[in-house]
């Protein structure tokens, strides 16, 4: 049994005398949890944006900028880069106003709703990043097979057999990337998941305390 479940149990074996001041002490517990998965939100944020960051570093972008400045993509690459870097840091400053609205509740109702908009606000980032990214590589694929000649660069890039047929690398391209934005999905659920979970819990725990 941690803290807080020691506190209610206290709260509620206590008289009417006592029961604002217990009532007190789990807001503050609450507040306190709340305000450190939120902050956890945030930091994950950052982390994600500096592996991005890192992975970008890592591979060649020369390379590959060349490789899509011969299919003519190389506008189109720099939008949705930018695009991708400016969501990001939208979210984290969204992330940061969160975790700085927490701090400052004074009571049940307004925690409950930071913890409501705080929930709000990483679904709709999880599902964001995740539209963006099977638009987006919708667009860049669309483009790519336009052409005989993008297909033709675009083999040779990734190593495939030119005489490979080209309905089977749709095929293969478009497993690829369900995969892979299946799994994307999958740590967001895990990562964040855990934190709503929990901020979820502890939305359930202050609903008493609104009465």
């Amino acid at each position: 049994m941690d803290e807080l479940d020691k506190l209610k149990g206290a709260w509620k074996s206590q008289d009417y005398s006592i029961h604002k001041v217990s009532s007190k002490d789990i807001y503050k517990m609450l507040q306190a949890k709340s305000t450190s998965y939120v902050k956890w939100i945030f930091y994950i944020s950052i982390i994600e944006f500096l592996f991005v960051i890192a992975l970008n570093l890592l591979f060649d972008n020369d390379k590959y900028l060349e490789v899509y400045d011969e299919m003519g993509m190389h506008n189109l690459i720099i939008t949705v880069s930018i695009i991708s870097y400016g969501i990001m840091i939208v979210f984290m400053y969204l992330f940061y106003k969160n975790y700085k609205n927490i701090c400052v509740n004074t009571d049940a109702k307004t925690l409950m709703d930071s913890i409501f908009n705080t929930r709000k606000t990483v679904k709709t980032y999880i599902y964001f990043n995740i539209g963006f990214m099977a638009v987006t590589s919708f667009i860049l694929f669309s483009q790519i097979f336009s052409s005989d000649k993008n297909i033709s660069i675009y083999k040779a890039t990734s190593n495939v057999p030119e005489d490979f047929s080209t309905t089977y690398l749709i095929v293969a391209i478009v497993i690829v990337m369900t995969l892979f934005i299946g799994l994307v999905l999958l740590a967001y659920r895990i990562i964040y998941g855990i934190l709503l979970r929990r901020l979820k819990k502890n939305y359930k725990e202050l609903e008493p305390l609104d009465k």
